[in-house]
């Protein structure tokens, strides 16, 4: 240590010994009370060897000369005379060197003397420390610490906790809260267990202009867990509880378990702004978070125009403005009294994502008037389970004021990254032999079901009824709403004691969607042809699934095939599928002669086709399989029979249509049982995906089938 003059600015005179510069070396300039400079080295003593160094201020001429034999011993480092004369950012900027910089530099984090020295520094510079305490905890990996600094300290760049084992820099993210008088503020961070020494400790804040002692005190009785101390403390700064969240899901491998369940058993109070008054009211009704980002939809009343704008606040006293974002229709809110409807604005937007690891089930906003106050707008409990997450996305907008760009710029992202998140979570299937199975098949017939039962008696008889079925068919039914099992597993072991037709039950264990449960019961099939058939479908007469598998392939290549199917009064329902655009420009999938008379000329032609309907299609494994099976990225259900056969014909396949062989074809019953698709926002968000998929291909089919070719028996 060198005090000397400060009359030129310079740099610190560097240490040389026979010219040659000493090291390892670390050198600090701090300004001295009495107008100079102290100027400070930290170097590593020469073994066996005298040290002799001529110091230099080169132009002030001020020189000195230092010499330490080998056998001299040199005092431990004295803290007053280290800090006299120094203020208060010199001494932060000695200690952020000692703990930031010298004890790594030097290998001295384990040194009893370097940790003594850190001790006796910090005794100096705060004799009298305040308190950090631990106030809860995460499972037995995380403590919750809590100390109050001062309101000016601003940003901190490093914590350190010093105990008996040396200095360990805690790797966390601190937050403030400000207290009642604004000069105070409450921080909170985690640390894990192994941060903290179970002896005598002290935690040591280091900002760039801002330094804070504290005494760490870990209470003897057990910390109540994160989940209990946030129902009772973080109310009242729910900025705190979401980054708490935020940090134990990042920071442990079952965070985003722990942060969930913290959220569903202490959820904040929904709050909303209503007035009977004329004043503008407001109401947050859902925010769906997700890492693509967070679905909010709303509503706001503002018949005075007092409104300002719509914000979203999050972690860490984030302030993002949504109003020029909001996508506005209008809707019908509950008055005042019973019974009566008052006119609002709906919105709708995409905020960036809150949380990354775990969804934030309750993001916080707040409306603004334009007088400049605010009010807190908090949503209820958003749904943790992505299935009813995205069940809340497919109503979260009426569908009728949903158009391109509010579904692909707002819902579409949520929806998809749900969906996906829903995907993952689908499981394994159960699988339950009913009878003795055939020993070879030579076609499957996949069946899924999903809640409607109604037709399974008559479909099975008719199956039954079918002696080629018999011979060479093996059934499997997939149950995509598991919550049935028992009863539909009671009601085919039921049908096998009368029809004796072997069949194999597969119930998946969470409902996946139409493609999900057809691709795992192909997974388990065992025929060379796949017959992917509705539970509305009931066969007219014996040997229509032998005549389908009989025109795969052949000269033509044909890669699937469809049949005719009929309503209930015989009118057509299907005679192969087409593709067209509405009035809005959007590809629609239709069906040829549809309503039609059943004997209707045209539809008595077997010929190609763009496409024929998932609800009788009949193609081989082969094919299948080498196009990847069935697309499973569409909600719920819908358009992945045409995805299907548009993958088979870019692999130079074509699609049938076999007028002869009919089916009844009770149409969309267990669709019409789906909330989330017959809401609308569904069918839009599959349309648009099949669309931006398939459009070119789609358009250029289109050019070359004004008119469906006809196919000569021969070529089959």
């Amino acid at each position: 240590m060198w005090d000397v003059p400060e009359i030129l600015r310079l740099s610190s005179p560097k240490l040389t010994s026979d010219t040659d510069v000493i090291s390892p070396l670390a050198s600090l300039r701090l300004p001295h009370s009495g107008g100079g400079s102290r100027l400070l080295w930290v170097l590593s003593r020469p073994e066996g060897k005298p040290l002799d160094v001529e110091l230099s201020t080169g132009l002030l001429g001020l020189r000195a000369h230092v010499v330490i034999d080998p056998e001299t011993i040199v005092s431990i480092l004295d803290p007053k005379a280290l800090f006299e004369g120094i203020d208060s950012s010199g001494r932060l900027a000695l200690i952020s060197a000692l703990f930031n910089v010298w004890g790594v530099m030097f290998h001295l984090q384990r040194n009893r003397t370097f940790i003594r020295i850190l001790r006796d520094v910090l005794a100096y510079v705060t004799p009298h420390p305040g308190l950090a305490t631990a106030v809860a905890q995460v499972a037995n990996d995380l403590l919750l610490l809590r100390t109050p600094i001062s309101a000016s300290f601003d940003k901190i760049d490093a914590i350190y906790v010093l105990g008996d084992g040396g200095p360990a820099r805690v790797s966390t993210r601190p937050y403030k809260v400000t207290m009642g008088n604004g000069e105070r503020e409450i921080i909170h961070f985690l640390v894990s267990y192994s941060e903290v020494p179970s002896g005598e400790s002290h935690l040591v804040l280091i900002g760039p202009s801002g330094l804070s002692i504290r005494k760490l005190l870990l209470p003897r009785a057990a910390l109540p867990p994160i989940e209990r101390w946030l129902s009772k403390n973080a109310q009242s700064a729910p900025g705190l509880r979401e980054h708490i969240l935020i940090d134990v899901a990042d920071r442990l491998p079952s965070g985003q378990a722990l942060a969930l369940e913290a959220q569903l058993r202490s959820p904040l109070p929904f709050k909303r702004a209503v007035s009977s008054l004329g004043t503008p009211s407001a109401e947050i009704v859902s925010a769906l978070s997700t890492p693509a980002g967070t679905l909010v939809t709303g509503w706001y009343r503002d018949s005075v125009d007092l409104l300002s704008g719509i914000d979203a606040l999050g972690p860490g006293n984030d302030i993002r403005d949504l109003t020029s974002d909001l996508h506005r229709f209008p809707v019908e809110v509950a008055g005042p009294k019973k019974r009566t409807r008052l006119p609002a604005t709906g919105f709708a937007v995409l905020t960036p994502a809150v949380g990354v690891s775990t969804p934030i089930l309750q993001p916080r906003f707040r409306m603004r008037l334009k007088s400049g106050a605010y009010h807190l707008l908090v949503p209820q409990l958003q749904p943790a389970d992505p299935v009813e997450a995205r069940a809340a996305a497919l109503r979260a907008v009426p569908p009728q004021h949903v158009d391109d760009t509010l579904l692909a710029n707002v819902l579409a992202p949520v929806i998809a990254n749900l969906h996906e998140q829903s995907r993952a979570r689908i499981g394994r299937p159960t699988v339950c032999v009913i009878g003795t199975p055939i020993q070879r098949p030579k076609v499957s017939v996949i069946v899924p079901l999903y809640k409607a039962l109604d037709f399974l008696r008559f479909q099975i008889a008719a199956f039954a009824a079918d002696n080629w079925f018999r011979s060479y068919a093996e059934l499997i039914y997939v149950l995509d709403s598991p919550e049935q099992a028992q009863e539909v597993e009671h009601l085919l072991r039921g049908l096998h004691l009368i029809y004796a037709l072997p069949m194999t039950l597969v119930t998946m264990e969470r409902n996946g969607g139409y493609a999900r449960a057809n691709n795992a019961g192909v997974a388990l099939a065992r025929g060379d042809s796949l017959a992917l058939v509705n539970s509305d479908i009931i066969p007219i007469s014996s040997g229509w699934l032998a005549k389908l598998v009989a025109r795969l392939g052949g000269r033509r290549r044909i890669g699937a095939i469809g049949p005719k199917l009929l309503f209930e009064d015989g009118s057509i329902q299907h005679a192969g599928m087409y593709f067209s655009k509405d009035h809005r420009g959007r590809w629609l999938n239709q069906h040829f002669h549809k309503g039609m008379p059943r004997d209707y000329a045209p539809a008595c032609e077997e010929r190609l086709v763009p496409a024929v309907t998932g609800a009788c299609l009949v193609t081989s494994r082969t094919v299948f399989e080498s196009v990847g099976g069935f697309t499973e990225d569409y909600v719920v259900g819908d358009y992945e029979d045409s995805d299907l056969c548009l993958k088979i014909t870019m692999t130079d396949r074509r699609i049938a249509y076999s007028p002869d062989i009919e089916l009844y074809h009770l149409e969309r019953k267990s669709m019409s049982l789906n909330a989330e698709y017959m809401r609308g926002i569904a069918w839009q968000y599959n349309c648009a995906l099949h669309a931006e998929r398939w459009g070119d291909l789609m358009s250029a089919t289109m050019q070359t089938c004004a008119r469906p070719r006809k196919i000569r028996n021969a070529a089959i």
